[in-house]
């Protein structure tokens, strides 16, 4: 009889304690990414090639070097210095961009010779 009581007494706080782990946070702390007005970005992700600031703050195109300022830089931390390719959204003013997905690009991309045992007859 005692241990059917104290089952369901712990039955009963492990429902609270999984209820209140998923109470929604108040308006003040939410992160960066969900605070951005979706409405300044484009609609479509455009491919962009370039190297990570050391503070992942910024993103340098390879083309063309130009600066792009990046508005979850939590997102490209991980890659600070490293060259990348990212899919990402622009701002209207083509300044910032909102990154949702990266790919380490490699130092030399590989090519075939025309010497290798593949090409010979």
């Amino acid at each position: 009889m005692k241990k059917r009581m104290l089952v369901g007494v712990v039955a009963v706080f492990l429902a609270c304690v999984a209820a209140k782990a998923q109470e929604v946070k108040p308006t003040g702390e939410m992160s960066r990414p969900e605070a951005i007005n979706m409405e300044k970005l484009s609609k479509k992700p455009i491919s962009i090639t370039g190297k990570v600031s050391t503070d992942g703050m910024t993103l340098v195109g390879a083309k063309d070097s130009k600066t792009w300022k990046v508005l979850n830089p939590d997102f490209v931390k991980e890659n600070a210095g490293q060259v990348v390719r990212v899919s990402a959204r622009v701002s209207k003013d083509n300044s910032e961009i909102l990154i949702s997905s990266v790919m380490v690009q490699d130092a030399e991309p590989v090519v075939a010779k025309k010497d290798d045992a593949a090409f010979r007859r």
